[in-house]
């Protein structure tokens, strides 16, 4: 995998921005971001963030692009992770023949059209103020191009940006590596109790029943 950066800069892409309208709306991609590992009530996982441009219409009737972006997503799209929310995203958005690349580069994404299904939610601060932002919930095929405005400065191409310790497509720290190990021993023990126990019992025959 590919992709490893994380953005610190006070660049003025970074302003404050006003939420996309919720909505379905043709978009295009302009950004992926490598946030690396993570550990959370979950335990370690690795995370990236895609960014769009939403193509909105304001009050005037006219077109402008608005930028959003999914919630961090698990980068895990190959083995078990079908049913995990990135694999479901980019299946609905580009098909699933990504499954098959070990080496998929994410940053191929940044121009591809896509059709954005946005929600709106809230969060309270820490200062106890209710935030209102918006997120891409679910992302399509998209008939028609759509081109990037250009507004948005790619993270990799920015002044101050760091990359993350540990890349979200790599094995991640030794204690996540140790987390995940930890977690197969445990699924193998579990499979092998369930296969002793489903074993059926050979009962002795009883001399009294043995026919002559």
């Amino acid at each position: 995998m590919k992709l490893a950066v994380n953005i610190k800069t006070n660049n003025e892409n970074n302003s404050k921005r006003v939420p996309c309208s919720e909505g379905v709306h043709s978009g295009v991609c302009v950004d992926v971001e490598d946030m690396g590992w993570i550990k959370s009530s979950y335990g370690w996982k690795g995370y990236i963030k895609v960014y769009f441009e939403a193509m909105v219409e304001d009050e005037d009737g006219n077109i402008k692009p608005m930028l959003v972006k999914t919630k961090r997503q698990n980068a895990v799209i190959s083995g078990g992770a079908r049913k995990s929310n990135l694999y479901n995203l980019l299946d609905g958005w580009i098909g699933d023949g990504f499954t098959g690349d070990k080496e998929f580069d994410f940053s191929t994404l940044i121009g591809k059209s896509a059709t954005l299904v946005v929600e709106e939610t809230s969060f309270i601060n820490d200062s106890n103020e209710e935030i209102q932002y918006s997120f891409v919930d679910v992302v399509k095929k998209n008939k028609k191009e759509v081109e990037p405005s250009g507004e948005w400065t790619v993270l990799t191409e920015r002044d101050g940006y760091e990359a993350p310790e540990y890349t979200a497509f790599g094995e991640g720290p030794q204690e996540a590596q140790d987390e995940r190990q930890a977690k197969r021993d445990q699924a193998k023990a579990d499979r092998e109790a369930k296969s002793v126990k489903e074993e059926p019992v050979k009962e002795e025959a009883n001399g009294d029943d043995v026919p002559f």
